[in-house]
């Protein structure tokens, strides 16, 4: 007995053995999950583990999907075969599969798919079909898929929904088909789907939306409608959508808000509303938003005028979120401005076609409006004018209000102004601060730039004076600034003479002759200048009053140089000195 069932084991040891196989090559395995992913595989690697329950083929290079392909995988729960370059799939390609509840075949090249390629794995949860070429999807395409919570079609080439065609996916809660085609949607196009939560039908080309081909989506709390070609929204049947809590219908051409339509949203919370042709809001409409936590109305064409009053009042009493960017887009003297402070700023909401009811009429009986319906802001408004009116009576009141008669500035533009002053003085300081830097160096320069150009003056007019033709043997001198002096010089002996408030240098003279010297030169302030000297002179006969001298005289000379040597001349060349 023991030995029967050793061979038991063994046998059943070996069937395990047989049936767990090793990694596939270039594959990455992790437990029964097997990732063969970016290896340029063009189809199903021949060792995978047939208890296999994960297979990733992610970026190769399938092209087809066969028959019958992944039947030996029964215990597969997800497919990955996204960003490959399959073209083509077999109606049986998934048999085998049963209990299969992820499929991926996103980023591909699937033009077709037949009627029946999915029935095989009713299992299904999740089918992602989107990046590829589908242009039309069977009437029975999704039959059997009740299990389906999830499908996405997004971004192929899809002109039109069947009818019923989603009508077994009973739990289907997210449907995308957005980045398609389509132009219209029939009245059972979305047939069946009860529990859906949110539908994408962004960036289509529908022109119209009815909304009588939604009244079974009783669970839909997201409706995406945005960047279409929406010029109108109807609603066909009168009915209550209590679920939809999102509507997004930015990026398209409504002009126009029908309030039926908002009427029937009782719950809305978030709407989406910007970049379409809205040049106003009618108060009907406004007054249908009793559950909005968050607005978006950039990106339209508002024109400022008291037709904008409704919405500008709803908005300064709007606590939720909400996108300030409203710019006027007419009328011309406002254009460009901000939708709030052109109201504020040019009195637009307080100009009324008829004037208010009195006081009393308003405070008991604020249910009845006027021809034209105001909102709680104005009424506040209107109280405050009458009180500080100078004139009693209330109709009387509002064309004598001062206010209306002054054109108000923007905030922005007086801070605007303000930088821009500040701007200039500061720059205006900044050159007269670095000019100021630079000024010690600079007025250095042309001090000494002038002393240079006063001395070379100086030195070029006493050149003149001291050259000027009076090249006879006297000079002229003013009694003022001249001296005489007598010079006595025997044989070679140096003549020393004296200058007074000056210095004293030696001037050598060389005469052979006792000779008397009278001249006059003007003063200079400095030694060693050589310059020329004119003189009178006369030979006489030495005198006793004149022995005493020695060969060396101290004599008073207006100027300090050196005295050139003076050539004996005879008599006839002396010519008297003039008294």
């Amino acid at each position: 007995t023991s030995g029967y069932h050793s061979i038991l084991f063994l046998s059943l040891s070996s069937v395990l053995l047989v049936r767990e196989k090793p990694c596939p090559r270039s594959c990455r395995c992790d437990g029964k999950i097997v990732y063969c992913e970016s290896n340029a595989f063009r189809d199903v690697p021949k060792n995978v583990s047939v208890g296999c329950q994960g297979l990733s083929l992610r970026y190769n290079s399938l092209v087809n999907l066969r028959a019958g392909q992944f039947a030996s995988l029964s215990q597969l729960v997800w497919l990955y075969l996204d960003h490959n370059y399959i073209n083509a799939v077999d109606k049986q390609a998934f048999q085998g599969v049963r209990r299969l509840k992820e499929l991926i075949l996103s980023s591909n090249k699937i033009t077709h798919l037949e009627n029946s390629t999915f029935h095989s794995i009713p299992n299904l949860r999740n089918l992602d079909l989107s990046y590829n070429k589908l242009q039309v999807l069977q009437p029975n395409q999704f039959q059997g898929l009740r299990k389906l919570l999830s499908l996405h079609i997004r971004s192929n080439s899809l002109k039109t929904v069947p009818m019923r065609v989603f009508q077994d996916c009973r739990n289907l809660e997210f449907l995308d088909l957005g980045y398609n085609r389509l132009r219209s949607l029939t009245r059972n196009a979305f047939a069946g789907l009860l529990k859906l939560t949110e539908l994408h039908l962004e960036h289509n080309q529908f022109s119209k939306i009815n909304f009588s081909h939604f009244p079974r989506l009783n669970n839909l709390r997201a409706l995406y409608l945005q960047w279409n070609r929406i010029k109108s929204i109807t609603q066909g049947i009168t009915w209550t959508w209590t679920s939809l809590q999102k509507l997004d219908l930015s990026g398209n051409d409504l002009q126009v808000l029908d309030s039926s339509i908002f009427q029937c949203l009782p719950n809305l919370q978030t709407l989406n509303l910007d970049s379409n042709k809205l040049s106003n809001v009618s108060q009907e409409a406004i007054s249908a938003w009793i559950s909005l936590t968050t607005i978006s109305l950039a990106g339209n064409i508002w024109e400022c005028s008291p037709s904008l009053c409704p919405l500008v009042a709803w908005l300064r009493n709007f606590k939720g979120n909400k996108e300030t960017t409203m710019i006027c887009a007419g009328p011309k003297e406002v254009q460009g401005e901000k939708v709030i402070e052109a109201v504020d700023t040019h009195g637009i909401c307080k100009m009324t076609p008829t004037p208010y009811q009195p006081i009393s009429s308003t405070v008991s009986s604020p249910s009845k409006p006027g021809r034209f319906p105001l909102p709680t802001t104005f009424r506040v408004n209107e109280k405050i004018t009458r009180n500080n009116a100078v004139v009693p009576s209330p109709t009387a009141a509002s064309p004598l209000v001062p206010e209306q008669d002054f054109e108000h500035v923007s905030f922005h533009k007086i801070i605007a102004g303000s930088v821009a002053l500040f701007l200039s003085v500061a720059m205006i300081l900044l050159v007269i601060y670095v000019s100021w830097k630079h000024y010690p160096s600079s007025m250095k320069q042309l001090q000494q730039h002038s002393m240079v150009r006063k001395r070379r003056k100086k030195a070029r007019e006493t050149e003149r004076t001291l050259s000027s033709p009076l090249q006879e043997y006297y000079v002229d001198y003013k009694p003022t600034n001249s001296e005489t002096m007598d010079v006595l010089v025997n044989g070679t002996g140096p003549c020393t003479y004296t200058i007074s408030g000056s210095r004293e240098c030696e001037a050598p003279q060389q005469m052979g002759t006792l000779a008397f010297y009278r001249y006059e030169q003007p003063i200079v302030d400095y030694c060693q200048a050589h310059q020329t000297l004119h003189m009178n002179r006369g030979f006489e006969p030495p005198s006793q009053a004149l022995e005493g001298l020695g060969a060396r005289e101290r004599c008073t000379v207006p100027s300090a140089g050196l005295l050139p040597s003076v050539p004996a001349a005879p008599l006839s060349d002396i010519r008297t000195l003039p008294q």
